[in-house]
């Protein structure tokens, strides 16, 4: 039996060891296909040991005859890492669309900018609004978030890019909170 299936079914069985030597034997692709797509170093090291300690607490999601480890690995490293790309340019998207009115310094205008902010999430369903809270607020992964309210990972993204759209059309220029 080669190295790497002996190596690949330790990983399967969650032995502590087989995630050493994963980290060991792939650590370098994994890091290169993260910093790929992140461009910060720090980000890309914590991407691949979230990823890493993501899949030792869910061990089922690796299986032998799915194919190679070092791919798999790369894989969830590289969407992982998307995924932190896709909700950092959406937090600093909807930052930048509520800027402009809490930088005026004046306290009436950051009063309403916040009433604007309570009828916008008002306008979304519960379900969405304790996503938005969850991922915004909290700064939960989809994953996290799946887990806490207990549904499937695919439901939670879904969910919140609805609710994310619903807001930018509220904020959009011209964008109203009659809208809904």
């Amino acid at each position: 039996m080669d190295e790497e299936l002996v190596l690949a079914r330790g990983f399967v069985n969650r032995q502590a060891w087989a995630y050493e030597a994963a980290y060991r034997a792939h650590g370098n692709v994994l890091y290169s296909a993260a910093l790929q797509v992140l461009r910060n170093p720090n980000d890309a090291a914590d991407c691949v040991q979230d990823v890493l300690l993501r899949l030792w607490r869910r061990g089922d999601a690796y299986r032998v005859e799915r194919g190679s480890l070092r791919a798999f690995l790369a894989v969830c490293v590289r969407n992982e890492a998307l995924s932190r790309l896709r909700k950092t340019h959406t937090r600093e998207r909807l930052v930048q669309t509520l800027q402009p009115a809490s930088d005026t310094g004046d306290i009436a205008t950051g009063v309403v900018n916040r009433e604007s902010i309570r009828g916008a999430l008002e306008l979304l369903t519960e379900k969405q609004r304790e996503t938005i809270e969850l991922a915004y607020m909290r700064h939960m992964t989809h994953e996290e978030i799946a887990s806490a309210l207990g549904e499937p990972a695919g439901t939670v993204k879904s969910r919140l890019s609805s609710a994310l759209r619903k807001l930018r059309e509220v904020f959009a220029p011209g964008g109203t909170l009659d809208a809904g």
